[in-house]
């Protein structure tokens, strides 16, 4: 079993989820006394009424990791989120790491330049 820690909103959703089901699941299923089996169903009524008709599961999935990467949070954590098992696997991702790394070579280009810029 895999243990994922989640967000202080996330918690809190759920929260307001659990107070206000009417079942003993949080996703209860059709089947009375039984939980949701599959999602394919309602994941296709979200898409709808959001109007995101071709957006699959996994899109989601890749545009969060991109954003943690892109946020600078390394693929390390990244891949523990993810449930990576194989850092290769969450190195897919690195390439949207270059916004920070270039960041961090701009403050270092500016340290230079006030270093230099006091020599003169």
């Amino acid at each position: 079993m895999e243990h994922l820690p989640l967000s202080t909103r996330a918690l809190d959703i759920l929260k307001n989820m659990k107070e206000e089901a009417t079942s003993p699941f949080l996703f209860p299923g059709k089947v009375p006394g039984k939980p949701l089996q599959e999602i394919k169903k309602a994941w296709g009524t979200i898409r709808k009424k959001a109007d995101i008709p071709d957006v699959r599961l996994h899109d989601l999935r890749h545009t969060h990791a991109s954003y943690l990467v892109s946020s600078g949070l390394s693929l390390s954590i990244v891949g523990k989120l993810l449930g990576h098992t194989q850092a290769s696997t969450t190195q897919r991702y690195a390439h949207l790491a270059d916004e920070p790394l270039r960041r961090a070579t701009e403050v270092f280009g500016v340290k230079i330049d006030r270093l230099t810029s006091k020599a003169s």
